[in-house]
């Protein structure tokens, strides 16, 4: 039957657990009553778990329960580990446990050198049970504090600490035994970091220092493995009283053997996190070469394309049946377009153009009706449908006679009116109320319009075309788009790209728009740094063909008149520019790479408002590999 010893103001219980559970606290009804005041009525729960391990379990208390100088909400605990509670000590044991026998751990000790105020060892299988937790998570912490543990447990009445050296060869405490706070290097004495510094040393010995006015009795003991130092080993009595034996002294120069192993195993561990960590990162430097190297590769393609469209453009085009020379696109997505274009442009179907805002909707249109007989016979009449409101709505396109409303003081010809013979172009059509669709529907039905407060229909030819950037399929699946309007106008669909899509169009449009925006401003002479085509030709373009362009006029407008550089571009844009610029001068694409790595250090910093540890695990480095790489880039670390 398991049971739990509480050790509390000198006073040592023993509680079997005859249940699957058991209560702790101050209250009369609990299995284990506690006279600490530090412990609250109903302060923690011991309970069982189907496969026979244990939980412990805070019950929401004033003072916290504390589990390896954690505090714990709710966490497993194995036989022959201890919890506190205030100044109470509980330790849970497993029925086989030899926790109150009076026998050494180390059958090879007599009897009779062992003290008789308490006992010597907690139990071999006490001890070693501390293992069993690390050899599941496999990590240095883990096994740091089982190394702790499993030395605490051998000898009663003691804390431990295990300590690796740091990168600057101090003993840095890594795995706690029996300290109270959360804080548990707090806890050692002033003097522990010189005494456990002069054990790192290949000739170290175990030092045995006796008690003082300010320090209890200690041990230190060095950690060997082989001619490898792997760290030291702290253990001090809680009491000032008892001094440590020789036996006791024999047994941990024994038990430091096992420690050593397990320090070996958790700085094996260490050191092959930091190398999979230094892969990831290596990982992410390839990726941003082969990102470098694939947007050289574009601007190149882009550049051989530019020049064949200038060799085409010195002949006359007789590739498309129209004229798309507004239109500037030779990417074979655009081409397709053209090809479309020249198939319906004087077909008399509606026609729906769906592309991104910004991707040359309404040139496609007006290329449909120049291009067409109807440029002969009727006007090109566009209007953006998502900036009227429905009370304009059926005003603007269908138009109102005299008298048809206050302020109708003479007849109206709406735009449908203004299109007859010709073309109407309805951007962002999907916009528009139900209640407005059921009146287009009916114009296109019907083919004439009634304006508002007329008693007479009027017949109207024109051509529909009409456009958004709105999914209308998904639009009618959820009832926001009539559906016999969407077959209305959807008879011959052309989809534009998006300008992401058809990269090497870019190095032609920059070029058009630039030297439209420099005649503009009175700087024909001026001149564009080759970075900036290449900052333009790596942008994703979210505003498409119209960002484009007003991007271009933003840094002609900026411009000294002389040259265009990076300076002029926006910020998203401006870094990547620089860069092109550094390697077009001759720079190594080591620099380059080592210019990204830097910026991406620096913008790590900024996202994680200087918390270095932060910023390492954005960047998949160790602390120590990010401090290395701001000391080598002359980072400021404040």
């Amino acid at each position: 039957m398991p049971f739990l010893v509480v050790d509390e103001k000198g006073n040592t219980s023993r509680y079997p657990i005859a249940g699957r559970a058991i209560t702790i606290g101050r209250a009369p009804d609990n299995t284990v009553m506690l006279a600490d005041e530090k412990a609250s009525r109903h302060h923690c729960l011991l309970e069982q778990q189907p496969d026979k391990s244990w939980v412990l379990r805070d019950l929401k208390s004033r003072n916290g329960t504390f589990l390896h100088g954690e505090p714990v909400l709710e966490e497993s605990i194995q036989f022959g580990e201890t919890f506190q509670i205030g100044t109470a000590r509980i330790s849970l044991f497993s029925e086989e446990s030899s926790a109150f026998e009076t026998k050494n751990a180390i059958e090879a000790i007599p009897e009779s050198a062992l003290p008789t105020a308490e006992p010597v060892a907690v139990g071999i299988l006490e001890a070693f049970r501390a293992f069993s937790k690390p050899a599941e998570e496999d990590t240095p912490k883990s096994l740091y504090f089982a190394a702790a543990r499993f030395t605490g447990q051998l000898l009663p009445g003691v804390r431990v600490a295990v300590c690796v050296a740091d990168e600057r060869g101090e003993a840095r405490p890594r795995g706690f035994f029996n300290f109270i706070s959360g804080t548990p290097e707090n806890e050692l004495p002033p003097n522990f970091q010189s005494n456990a510094n002069k054990l790192l040393s290949p000739r170290a010995r175990t030092q045995v220092k006796p008690r003082g006015a300010t320090v209890p009795p200690c041990v230190y003991l060095p950690l060997k493995a082989g001619d490898r130092l792997a760290g030291v080993l702290y253990v001090e009595r809680e009491s000032k009283e008892s001094e440590f034996t020789e036996t006791q002294v024999a047994l941990l120069e024994q038990a430091a053997h096992v420690v050593s192993v397990a320090a070996g195993a958790a700085l094996s561990r260490a050191n092959e996190d930091a190398l999979a960590a230094k892969i990831a990162n290596f990982e992410h430097e390839l990726e941003d070469v082969r990102r470098e190297l694939e947007a050289k590769l574009d601007l190149q393609t882009a550049e051989l394309t530019a020049l064949r469209i200038e060799a085409e453009s010195r002949e006359p085009d007789k590739k498309w049946q129209h004229d798309y020379s507004n239109i500037i696109g030779a990417s074979s997505s655009m081409q397709e377009v053209f090809r479309m274009l020249d198939k319906v442009t004087d077909l008399p179907v509606p026609v729906l153009i769906l592309g991104e805002p910004g991707t040359g909707k309404e040139l496609i249109a007006r290329a449909l009706h120049f291009n067409s007989s109807r440029a002969k016979t009727g006007r090109f009449v566009a209007e953006n449908c998502a900036a009227l409101p429905d009370t304009l709505f059926e005003s603007e396109l269908f138009g109102y006679v005299k008298g048809a409303f206050t302020g109708a003081d003479r007849d109206k010809v709406g735009l449908f009116g203004h299109a007859d013979g010709g073309t109407i172009f309805l951007d962002e059509i999907g916009e528009i109320s139900p209640a407005m669709q059921a009146k287009l529907l009916r114009v296109i039905e019907e083919g004439e319009i009634r304006p508002i407060g007329s008693k007479v229909s009027k017949k109207v030819d024109f051509r529909l075309v009409c456009a958004t950037n709105r999914d209308l399929a998904e639009q009618v699946r959820k009832g926001a788009f009539r559906q016999d309007l969407f077959f209305r106008i959807n008879v011959v669909t052309i989809r534009l790209p998006a300008l992401r899509e058809r990269k090497e169009d870019i190095p032609v449009m920059v070029d058009h728009f630039f030297k439209v925006a420099a005649r503009e401003s009175g700087h024909a002479q001026l001149k564009m740094d080759r970075g900036v085509l290449r900052a333009m030709l790596s942008y994703h373009w979210p505003g498409n063909v119209r960002e484009l362009e007003n991007e271009v006029k933003k840094i002609v407008a900026l411009s000294d008149g002389k040259k265009v550089d990076a300076a002029q571009l926006s910020p998203h844009l401006r870094q990547v520019a620089e860069e092109e610029s550094m390697s077009e001068t001759g720079t190594s694409l080591k620099d380059v790479v080592e210019n990204v790595e830097k910026r991406k250090i620096v913008e790590a910093i900024e996202r994680t408002k200087g918390n270095k540890s932060r910023a390492a695990e954005l960047l998949g480095l160790s602390r120590l590999g990010l401090r290395k790489k701001m000391d080598r880039y002359g980072i400021a670390s404040d």
